[in-house]
């Protein structure tokens, strides 16, 4: 290849590792803004790569900066051209955790062999995470689908609501479904690439967050409903003692405060408080004048 060729294309090079740098830096900084929890193992991986990306880049910028500094027109110049592209550039390899530099002699072919390999990692590892985080998403949804239900079979259990079920009406069996496909589809390790998973447009990722929310609202609500029923049962029950005369009895009154203690919002258990009523019902019932 001419000096003139072997020159372009070494600026081709340049050109390119630089531009997917950036881009590459830009899509780990946006994938991974919270590099903990589920994220700690791909951040730290992409990041490593892109450090690597960066010092094979720090060593064309040398060579090219190298390249500007040697005057053409003459025969020296062409010669010093012909030299420097004909020798390996040093890629000197830093780590942030302090290590001993590590130096590799690398073609600028090789260098841009390396860079593209980065670069097509990284990419893997991001979009690998985002169905990471699908899963993420995925276990909320079952954790308030599973929330949703055991609160519903406790209210069935005492007597509250309408006795319908709430998750009927949600229709997140589907969802479920299309999630434990999608999950089937890409086990393993997806961050390290052993698992190509198809892209997704985001569109299950959205209806996950629906659901989600969707599942959460009708849980406090429920919630909620529970609370005034019982609520509601107690303060009739009140009302029965005072007119019966019953009302300060002490076993009545103690009766009263443990239901209003169990009814208390922050504490509020569907099961214990309804058992609290019961035993103030059973007080008021069975009391003494």
């Amino acid at each position: 290849m001419a000096v003139r060729e072997r020159l372009d294309a070494t600026r081709a090079a340049h050109t390119w590792v630089c531009e997917h740098l950036l881009d590459v830096q830009q899509l780990v900084t946006d994938a991974f803004r919270q590099p903990d929890g589920p994220a700690a193992a791909p951040a730290r991986e992409a990041r490593d790569l892109l450090h690597r990306l960066g010092c094979l880049s720090l060593a064309l910028d040398r060579l090219v900066d190298d390249l500007d500094g040697i005057e053409e027109s003459t025969g020296a110049g062409e010669e010093a051209l012909a030299r420097l592209l004909a020798d390996p550039c040093q890629v000197r390899f830093t780590a942030a955790t302090g290590e001993p530099v590590h130096v590799e002699a690398m073609s600028v072919q090789e260098i841009l062999v390396a860079a593209r390999e980065h670069v097509a990692r990284i990419r893997r590892i991001v979009e690998a995470y985002g169905r990471d985080r699908l899963a993420v998403r995925a276990q909320r949804l079952r954790s308030s689908v599973e929330r949703l239900r055991r609160l519903a079979a406790e209210a069935v259990g005492e007597g509250l609501g309408d006795g319908t079920d709430p998750l009927a009406a949600l229709a997140v069996d589907g969802l479920l479904d299309r999630l434990a496909a999608a999950e089937a589809a890409g086990r393993g390790q997806w961050w390290r690439g052993d698992v190509g998973p198809a892209r997704d447009d985001g569109s299950l990722g959205a209806a996950v967050d629906r659901a989600v929310e969707r599942t959460d609202t009708a849980r406090r609500r429920l919630r909620r409903s529970c609370h005034v029923e019982l609520t509601g049962r107690l303060e009739a029950y009140r009302q029965k003692a005072a007119d019966e005369g019953r009302a300060e009895h002490p076993a009545v009154e103690r009766a009263y405060r443990e239901a209003l203690a169990a009814l208390r919002p922050d504490a509020f258990a569907v099961t214990a408080a309804s058992r609290a009523v019961r035993a103030y019902q059973q007080a008021v019932n069975g009391g003494t004048r």
